[in-house]
Protein backbone atom coordinates (compact mmCIF):
# COMPACT_ATOMS: atom_id res chain seq x y z
CA UNK A 1 0.00 0.00 0.00
CA UNK A 2 3.12 2.35 1.21
CA UNK A 3 4.38 1.91 -2.47
CA UNK A 4 1.06 2.44 -4.19
CA UNK A 5 0.58 5.41 -2.70
CA UNK A 6 4.33 6.95 -3.18
CA UNK A 7 3.59 5.80 -6.89
CA UNK A 8 0.38 7.66 -6.81
CA UNK A 9 1.72 11.16 -5.69
CA UNK A 10 4.26 10.85 -8.14
CA UNK A 11 1.97 10.03 -11.18
CA UNK A 12 -0.11 13.57 -9.72
CA UNK A 13 2.73 15.64 -9.56
CA UNK A 14 3.79 14.30 -13.13
CA UNK A 15 0.79 15.14 -14.52
CA UNK A 16 -0.80 18.13 -12.86
CA UNK A 17 1.28 20.86 -14.80
CA UNK A 18 0.42 19.20 -18.28
CA UNK A 19 -3.31 19.03 -17.49
CA UNK A 20 -3.63 22.21 -15.85
CA UNK A 21 -1.88 24.62 -18.31
CA UNK A 22 -2.49 22.94 -21.77
CA UNK A 23 -0.12 23.57 -25.01
CA UNK A 24 2.90 21.59 -25.13
CA UNK A 25 2.95 20.12 -21.97
CA UNK A 26 -0.18 18.18 -22.46
CA UNK A 27 1.17 17.15 -25.53
CA UNK A 28 4.56 16.35 -24.63
CA UNK A 29 2.13 13.88 -22.10
CA UNK A 30 0.27 12.80 -24.96
CA UNK A 31 2.71 11.78 -26.71
CA UNK A 32 4.38 9.75 -23.64
CA UNK A 33 1.05 7.75 -23.72
CA UNK A 34 1.18 6.89 -27.15
CA UNK A 35 5.06 5.81 -26.97
CA UNK A 36 4.88 3.90 -23.55
CA UNK A 37 1.01 2.45 -24.85
CA UNK A 38 2.57 1.35 -27.83
CA UNK A 39 5.29 -0.58 -26.18
CA UNK A 40 3.01 -2.13 -23.37
CA UNK A 41 0.15 -2.95 -25.63
CA UNK A 42 2.45 -4.82 -28.23
CA UNK A 43 4.95 -6.37 -25.73
CA UNK A 44 1.86 -8.65 -24.64
CA UNK A 45 1.69 -9.75 -28.16
CA UNK A 46 3.57 -13.42 -29.30
CA UNK A 47 6.79 -12.78 -30.34
CA UNK A 48 7.40 -9.52 -29.78
CA UNK A 49 11.13 -9.95 -28.74
CA UNK A 50 11.83 -10.91 -32.40
CA UNK A 51 9.79 -8.10 -33.86
CA UNK A 52 9.03 -5.45 -31.06
CA UNK A 53 11.58 -2.80 -31.83
CA UNK A 54 10.83 -2.19 -35.18
CA UNK A 55 7.01 -1.95 -34.76
CA UNK A 56 7.07 -0.19 -32.23
CA UNK A 57 8.75 2.89 -33.57
CA UNK A 58 6.50 1.98 -36.60
CA UNK A 59 3.03 2.37 -35.01
CA UNK A 60 4.55 5.21 -32.72
CA UNK A 61 5.58 7.35 -36.04
CA UNK A 62 2.60 6.70 -37.91
CA UNK A 63 0.23 8.02 -35.10
CA UNK A 64 2.29 10.82 -33.84
CA UNK A 65 2.60 11.75 -37.58
CA UNK A 66 -1.71 11.63 -37.70
CA UNK A 67 -1.91 14.93 -36.67
CA UNK A 68 0.96 16.66 -38.70
CA UNK A 69 -0.88 15.29 -41.80
CA UNK A 70 -4.28 16.38 -40.79
CA UNK A 71 -2.84 19.66 -39.89
CA UNK A 72 -0.61 20.80 -42.60
CA UNK A 73 -1.94 17.88 -45.64
CA UNK A 74 -5.70 17.73 -44.93
CA UNK A 75 -6.18 16.29 -48.32
CA UNK A 76 -3.91 13.58 -47.71
CA UNK A 77 -5.26 12.27 -44.34
CA UNK A 78 -7.28 9.24 -45.75
CA UNK A 79 -4.47 8.31 -47.84
CA UNK A 80 -1.75 8.63 -44.98
CA UNK A 81 -4.31 6.25 -42.50
CA UNK A 82 -4.72 3.60 -45.15
CA UNK A 83 -1.69 3.80 -45.94
CA UNK A 84 -0.79 2.96 -42.23
CA UNK A 85 -3.41 0.36 -42.30
CA UNK A 86 -2.01 -1.41 -45.12
CA UNK A 87 1.92 -1.45 -43.84
CA UNK A 88 0.59 -3.19 -40.73
CA UNK A 89 -1.72 -5.42 -42.31
CA UNK A 90 0.54 -6.66 -44.77
CA UNK A 91 3.76 -6.89 -42.15
CA UNK A 92 2.80 -10.99 -41.75
CA UNK A 93 3.51 -11.51 -45.74
CA UNK A 94 7.37 -10.05 -45.31
CA UNK A 95 8.01 -10.97 -41.17
CA UNK A 96 7.52 -14.35 -40.25
CA UNK A 97 7.33 -14.34 -36.79
CA UNK A 98 4.54 -11.66 -36.77
CA UNK A 99 1.24 -13.28 -37.13
CA UNK A 100 -1.73 -12.12 -38.16
CA UNK A 101 -3.55 -12.42 -34.98
CA UNK A 102 -0.46 -9.97 -33.83
CA UNK A 103 -0.81 -7.59 -37.00
CA UNK A 104 -4.86 -7.61 -35.73
CA UNK A 105 -3.85 -6.06 -32.44
CA UNK A 106 -1.42 -4.03 -33.93
CA UNK A 107 -4.10 -2.55 -36.37
CA UNK A 108 -6.50 -1.95 -33.19
CA UNK A 109 -3.88 -0.10 -31.28
CA UNK A 110 -2.95 2.45 -34.91
CA UNK A 111 -6.67 2.95 -34.96
CA UNK A 112 -7.90 3.36 -31.16
CA UNK A 113 -4.54 5.67 -30.59
CA UNK A 114 -5.00 7.64 -34.08
CA UNK A 115 -8.51 8.59 -32.22
CA UNK A 116 -7.24 9.41 -28.82
CA UNK A 117 -4.23 11.56 -30.36
CA UNK A 118 -6.41 13.56 -32.46
CA UNK A 119 -8.41 13.97 -29.51
CA UNK A 120 -5.79 15.11 -27.17
CA UNK A 121 -4.81 17.47 -30.45
CA UNK A 122 -7.81 19.09 -30.00
CA UNK A 123 -7.86 19.67 -26.22
CA UNK A 124 -4.16 21.32 -26.78
CA UNK A 125 -5.64 23.57 -29.57
CA UNK A 126 -8.99 24.41 -28.29
CA UNK A 127 -9.89 24.31 -25.39
CA UNK A 128 -7.75 21.93 -22.50
CA UNK A 129 -10.14 22.96 -19.84
CA UNK A 130 -12.71 20.21 -20.83
CA UNK A 131 -9.83 17.84 -19.97
CA UNK A 132 -10.11 19.07 -16.29
CA UNK A 133 -14.22 17.62 -16.51
CA UNK A 134 -12.89 15.03 -18.47
CA UNK A 135 -10.30 13.74 -15.35
CA UNK A 136 -12.73 14.94 -12.65
CA UNK A 137 -15.56 12.39 -14.07
CA UNK A 138 -12.91 9.94 -14.54
CA UNK A 139 -11.39 9.22 -11.87
CA UNK A 140 -14.15 10.46 -9.75
CA UNK A 141 -15.99 7.76 -11.13
CA UNK A 142 -13.26 5.10 -10.48
CA UNK A 143 -12.87 6.36 -6.82
CA UNK A 144 -16.88 5.77 -6.46
CA UNK A 145 -17.19 2.55 -8.00
CA UNK A 146 -14.56 1.18 -5.88
CA UNK A 147 -16.30 2.36 -2.36
CA UNK A 148 -19.61 1.94 -3.80
CA UNK A 149 -18.37 -1.73 -4.78
CA UNK A 150 -16.69 -2.44 -2.06
CA UNK A 151 -19.43 -1.61 0.85
CA UNK A 152 -22.56 -2.32 -1.00
CA UNK A 153 -21.53 -4.42 -4.31
CA UNK A 154 -23.80 -7.39 -4.84
CA UNK A 155 -24.54 -8.23 -8.42
CA UNK A 156 -21.77 -9.11 -10.75
CA UNK A 157 -21.32 -6.91 -13.63
CA UNK A 158 -19.27 -8.61 -15.95
CA UNK A 159 -17.31 -11.52 -14.12
CA UNK A 160 -16.29 -12.99 -17.13
CA UNK A 161 -13.81 -9.93 -17.78
CA UNK A 162 -13.69 -8.41 -14.47
CA UNK A 163 -14.91 -10.35 -11.61
CA UNK A 164 -14.71 -7.58 -8.93
CA UNK A 165 -16.82 -5.27 -10.32
CA UNK A 166 -20.21 -5.26 -9.48
CA UNK A 167 -23.28 -3.39 -10.56
CA UNK A 168 -23.66 -1.46 -7.59
CA UNK A 169 -20.20 0.01 -7.99
CA UNK A 170 -20.74 0.80 -11.36
CA UNK A 171 -24.22 3.03 -10.13
CA UNK A 172 -22.31 4.42 -7.52
CA UNK A 173 -19.06 5.71 -9.67
CA UNK A 174 -21.12 7.03 -12.25
CA UNK A 175 -23.31 9.10 -9.85
CA UNK A 176 -20.04 10.25 -8.22
CA UNK A 177 -18.08 11.00 -11.49
CA UNK A 178 -21.07 12.84 -12.45
CA UNK A 179 -21.54 15.08 -9.57
CA UNK A 180 -17.76 15.71 -8.85
CA UNK A 181 -17.42 16.73 -12.17
CA UNK A 182 -19.93 19.06 -12.58
CA UNK A 183 -19.57 20.65 -9.42
CA UNK A 184 -16.13 21.24 -9.73
CA UNK A 185 -16.47 22.35 -13.54
CA UNK A 186 -19.17 25.35 -12.21
CA UNK A 187 -15.64 26.96 -11.25
CA UNK A 188 -14.86 27.44 -14.86
CA UNK A 189 -17.98 26.61 -17.17
CA UNK A 190 -18.78 30.07 -17.92
CA UNK A 191 -15.98 29.58 -20.80
CA UNK A 192 -17.16 26.46 -21.83
CA UNK A 193 -19.48 25.38 -24.09
CA UNK A 194 -22.03 24.38 -21.57
CA UNK A 195 -23.81 21.69 -23.30
CA UNK A 196 -20.79 19.78 -24.07
CA UNK A 197 -19.46 20.43 -20.74
CA UNK A 198 -22.75 18.86 -19.19
CA UNK A 199 -22.44 16.06 -21.71
CA UNK A 200 -19.51 15.21 -20.71
CA UNK A 201 -20.33 14.97 -16.79
CA UNK A 202 -22.87 12.92 -17.51
CA UNK A 203 -21.27 10.35 -20.17
CA UNK A 204 -17.71 9.92 -18.92
CA UNK A 205 -18.46 7.95 -15.98
CA UNK A 206 -20.13 5.68 -18.34
CA UNK A 207 -17.28 5.56 -21.04
CA UNK A 208 -14.96 5.39 -18.26
CA UNK A 209 -16.16 1.95 -17.29
CA UNK A 210 -16.42 0.89 -20.84
CA UNK A 211 -12.78 1.71 -21.24
CA UNK A 212 -11.74 -0.22 -18.37
CA UNK A 213 -13.80 -3.34 -19.67
CA UNK A 214 -12.04 -2.55 -22.98
CA UNK A 215 -9.05 -3.08 -21.42
CA UNK A 216 -9.44 -5.95 -19.24
CA UNK A 217 -10.64 -8.16 -22.02
CA UNK A 218 -7.66 -7.37 -23.87
CA UNK A 219 -5.58 -8.21 -20.66
CA UNK A 220 -7.78 -11.57 -20.16
CA UNK A 221 -6.94 -12.47 -23.66
CA UNK A 222 -3.35 -12.06 -23.62
CA UNK A 223 -3.03 -13.49 -20.27
CA UNK A 224 -1.71 -10.67 -18.15
CA UNK A 225 -2.23 -8.91 -14.92
CA UNK A 226 -0.69 -5.69 -16.12
CA UNK A 227 0.47 -3.92 -19.39
CA UNK A 228 3.89 -3.32 -17.29
CA UNK A 229 5.75 -2.74 -14.38
CA UNK A 230 6.20 0.80 -15.02
CA UNK A 231 4.75 1.92 -12.30
CA UNK A 232 5.10 0.35 -9.10
CA UNK A 233 2.05 -0.62 -7.57
CA UNK A 234 -0.43 0.50 -10.18
CA UNK A 235 1.10 -1.48 -13.35
CA UNK A 236 1.60 0.34 -16.33
CA UNK A 237 1.24 3.61 -18.07
CA UNK A 238 -2.24 1.69 -19.85
CA UNK A 239 -3.05 0.45 -16.83
CA UNK A 240 -3.57 4.48 -15.57
CA UNK A 241 -5.03 5.30 -18.48
CA UNK A 242 -7.43 2.99 -19.78
CA UNK A 243 -10.74 4.99 -18.84
CA UNK A 244 -8.76 8.04 -19.84
CA UNK A 245 -8.52 6.70 -23.11
CA UNK A 246 -11.86 6.18 -23.74
CA UNK A 247 -13.03 9.76 -22.56
CA UNK A 248 -10.63 10.81 -25.34
CA UNK A 249 -12.70 9.13 -27.70
CA UNK A 250 -16.03 10.67 -25.88
CA UNK A 251 -15.05 14.12 -26.06
CA UNK A 252 -13.84 13.59 -29.86
CA UNK A 253 -17.36 12.24 -30.27
CA UNK A 254 -19.36 15.04 -28.40
CA UNK A 255 -17.10 17.65 -30.36
CA UNK A 256 -18.06 16.94 -33.30
CA UNK A 257 -21.86 16.87 -32.48
CA UNK A 258 -22.32 19.95 -30.08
Amino acid sequence: MKTRIITALGIIAVVFFPVVMGGWALEALGVFIVCAGAYEWLHALDGFEKWGIGVTVLEVALVLLTPVVKMYYPDLLFAWLALGVVAIWAMPIFVKSFSQPNASAALMFFAIFNICFLCVQELVFVEHRYLWTLCFATYGSDSGAYFCGRFFGKHKMIERISPKKTWEGFFGGWVVGMALSWALSLLYVQDLNYTLNLAICVLAPVFAELGDLCFSSFKREYKIKDFSNLLPGHGGVLDRVDSLLMNFVLFGILAAIL
